[in-house]
């Protein structure tokens, strides 16, 4: 057993590969939450609709279902190193070409371009978030495994807020639309480079016949990929989590603007301030799991937080009641009678962000250690595919409910899916027989078992 001294941030920090690999992960991940608002942004200004607006989501949503099961499939078989380099710099050119299309097209000509491009670099991301991921187990191994993921979660949830609230506007307002792009293309040079400081697979990546195999393969493997994780309780338990809360997160994010506004009484803009408290949160079960996780029973916990997370939006539903009844609004000076509903809501966004980043940061892990190393990349694959097929109909759905029903039973029945959810997914994980979900080990699985524990 490993002393404390060995846990924590500083030992997966101080390993200079894996250090490469985080940089470039906050580089890029920076670099595309600004993007997305830099987009948004000229989209408005040209167009001014919300119809326009919605085709700009689906650019960037769409690639996850249809390029992340190649994604996966590619990973497994070329180098990790060779994905994450070519991905990055595929953003740069990307990133100039709106610096290009802007001087030069208008109208029509400029929209589809400018739809093009996201989708096209939002396909590209696909490629490099299963790759990013299964670089991580083979740099730290086992021992340090939760420590590196509670680290990259931390680090995508700052991305988000640095990129979509900060730097985004800030580099808008000072170096203009074109200017943006600009910058946003060196960021991702700069990846780029980090990622040339990562050594490459000390094992050759699997492959069966040619690299780039035909469409029949692709789908073998990828049913591979999916049958590995219905076969693997603990792995498709997690899976299901990491879609909860990916859900979660979208819809937290879809609601904050109105809940400011129509339930607090404050500009919609105003939300970060509100829901800050769920990133010290963030920052909380990060740093305890990244010491202490390797100590706790991953499972047990992963499903006590995600239980503990419905109850907390139950909460901040009926609060919103309360705050609609009372007519409760946030401005200076604040009433001594609204201070405690206040503070509710302020606790309320702390624990959220407490108990679904730990939910998040134990399936991740759970998912990486229970998969062999020549699988990794589709799995990968078929989680990002997961996330996004379970969160577009909530993410279509949710903003119609909002305006129809209101607010508050919104939170309270988003409450209840959480909460069956967690009780189905205790169900198979603990309550059904322990028998094989659809067959007998994979050939690829068991090849890849000793060399995953070499790694």
């Amino acid at each position: 057993m490993a002393s404390h001294a060995e846990r924590g941030f500083g030992p997966v920090l101080a390993n200079p590969p894996f250090r490469a690999l985080w940089i470039a992960q906050a580089l890029a991940q920076t670099a595309q939450n600004s993007i997305n608002f830099i987009q948004m942004v000229l989209i408005e200004r040209v167009t001014g609709s919300s119809t326009h607006l919605g085709i700009m989501i689906l650019a960037f949503t769409l690639p996850g279902i249809l390029v992340s099961p190649v994604a996966g499939i590619l990973v497994d078989r070329v180098s990790k190193k060779w994905v994450l380099l070519v991905s990055n710099a595929l953003r740069v050119i990307l990133t100039l070409g709106y610096f290009l299309v802007l001087g030069r097209w208008q109208g029509w000509s400029l929209l589809l371009s400018v739809y093009a491009i996201a989708f096209t670099a939002s396909s590209v991301g696909q490629f490099f978030s299963p790759a990013e991921a299964a670089t991580i187990p083979l740099l730290v191994g086992r021992r340090n495994l939760v420590a590196a993921n509670a680290l990259f979660n931390l680090t995508l949830a700052i991305s988000q807020v640095v990129g979509l609230i900060i730097l985004g506007p800030l580099i808008v307002k000072l170096a203009g639309m074109q200017g943006s792009f600009i910058i946003i293309a060196l960021m991702y040079a700069l990846a780029t480079l980090s990622v040339v400081r990562i050594p490459g697979e000390r094992t050759r990546p699997h492959v069966n016949g040619k690299v780039m195999a035909g469409w029949g393969q692709m789908r073998q493997d990828l049913k591979e990929g999916w049958a590995f994780v219905l076969r693997e309780r603990n792995v498709a338990v997690a899976m299901a989590h990491l879609a909860t809360i990916a859900t979660l997160i979208m819809i937290l994010a879809m609601l904050a603007p109105g809940f400011a506004a129509r339930v607090l009484g404050m500009a919609p803009e105003d939300a970060v301030l509100v829901f800050a408290p769920a990133g010290v949160g963030m920052l909380l079960a990060t740093g305890a799991l990244g010491r202490w996780g390797y100590r706790l029973r991953k499972d047990v916990l992963g499903h006590l937080a995600l239980m503990v997370a419905g109850f907390a939006f139950a909460a901040l539903g009926i609060l919103s009641y309360s705050f609609q009844a009372r007519h409760v609004r946030i401005e200076a000076p604040i009433p001594p009678a609204d201070l405690g509903l206040i503070l509710s809501v302020v606790g309320l966004s702390f624990l959220l962000g407490l108990t679904m980043s730990s939910a998040n940061i134990l399936a991740q892990t759970i998912v990486q250690e229970e998969t062999p190393t020549p699988l990794r990349g589709r799995v990968f694959a078929v989680q990002y595919m997961l996330n996004n097929l379970v969160g577009i109909p909530p993410m279509l759905a949710i903003g119609g409910l909002a305006d129809w029903l209101g607010i508050p039973p919104v939170l309270i029945g988003v409450a209840g899916a959480i909460l069956l959810a967690t009780g189905m997914s205790a169900y198979v994980r603990y309550g059904r027989p322990s028998a094989e979900w659809l067959r007998p080990p994979l050939r690829s699985d068991m090849e890849g078992e000793e060399r995953s524990e070499q790694d």
